[in-house]
């Protein structure tokens, strides 16, 4: 059951919310550790060891728990903010994440909340993004073979929509390989569900900084069904709007930008905003996002 009194708490302007993650995980029985990584605190949650085995393939999901107002001068910073960007994925996770703790069965499930997405956007592009700088440490540790699954904007909706990527022509063989086992994985786990979905390009989140370093990544969102309707009719009959949604489009005026931008989902257009509140959301978002993660703690690949 979601808890609506903690998530009002975790969307205050005011909050630590690193502090408040590790406080909610272990009220429910599951530690927790910083990784400090270029002054990001990213927190990974213990679950216990029960739950692995070295015959299946490791699966780390992923949400970041940093959020970005986009201000004006005239502005004054909101009671509550970043409800749906990226509060809501993490609500779910960290619930994911005490249910994985009582879990009786094999999952091999790793979760990390991350610290520093938004630095993609909003300063100079995906290397500054905190995944990127945890991808090379999850390198480092030799860490290098398994399914990344990033959720982001799960709050709105109940279309369950799985991340285009465009990989550039550069990568080799073995990476395109790895991703389009990932992504054809992916696409199993939705359909699983037996809901409806969508595979559509979508903006770019930390699977942007895993896919920079080399690692494949894929990423999950959420939209209402008219909204992802829209999108597609837009997708298809708006210039340029694939390029602006996945950040290829190096020089852009401001009427052209503005253009694209309204036939962007409202979901996104709220981003980043004071509108990004709790009313915006859709409580049927909540049970849609945790039987994504539940398969995808059931799937087994060896």
């Amino acid at each position: 059951m979601f808890d609506t009194e903690s998530f009002l708490r975790f969307i205050a302007s005011n909050v630590d919310r690193g502090e408040f993650i590790q406080n909610y995980l272990s009220e429910r029985g599951v530690q927790s550790a910083v990784i400090n990584v270029d002054g990001r605190r990213h927190i990974y949650a213990k679950l216990p060891r029960s739950g692995y085995s070295a015959t299946f393939r490791m699966k780390t999901i992923i949400a970041h728990y940093d959020r970005f107002l986009q201000k004006d001068a005239a502005q004054v910073e909101p009671p509550e903010f970043g409800a749906n960007d990226n509060s809501f994925a993490v609500f779910c996770l960290m619930d994911f994440a005490a249910r994985l703790a009582k879990f009786k069965c094999i999952h091999n499930v790793r979760i990390f909340f991350t610290d520093g997405e938004e630095l993609a956007s909003s300063e100079e592009g995906v290397t500054a993004q905190g995944a990127y700088k945890l991808a090379s440490v999850i390198q480092k540790a030799g860490i290098n073979d398994e399914d990344i699954y990033v959720f982001d904007c799960m709050g709105r909706g109940t279309v369950p929509i799985l991340g285009t990527s465009i990989l550039p022509r550069t990568v080799s063989n073995a990476f395109a390989k790895k991703y389009n086992a990932l992504e054809q994985g992916a696409k199993a786990i939705l359909a699983s569900l037996g809901g409806g979905w969508l595979n559509l390009p979508i903006p770019y989140s930390d699977n942007a900084g895993f896919l920079a370093s080399g690692i494949p990544a894929v990423a999950f969102t959420m939209l209402p069904q008219d909204e992802a309707q829209n999108y597609m009719y837009a997708l298809q009959n708006i210039p340029g709007l694939l390029e602006f949604v996945q950040n290829r489009i190096p020089k852009i005026s401001m009427p052209q930008k503005e253009t694209l931008k309204n036939n962007l989902p409202q979901t996104w257009r709220l981003m980043h905003t004071a509108l990004d509140n709790f009313k915006s959301l859709t409580p049927e978002s909540f049970s849609v996002t945790a039987r994504i993660l539940d398969a995808i703690a059931l799937r087994k690949t060896i």
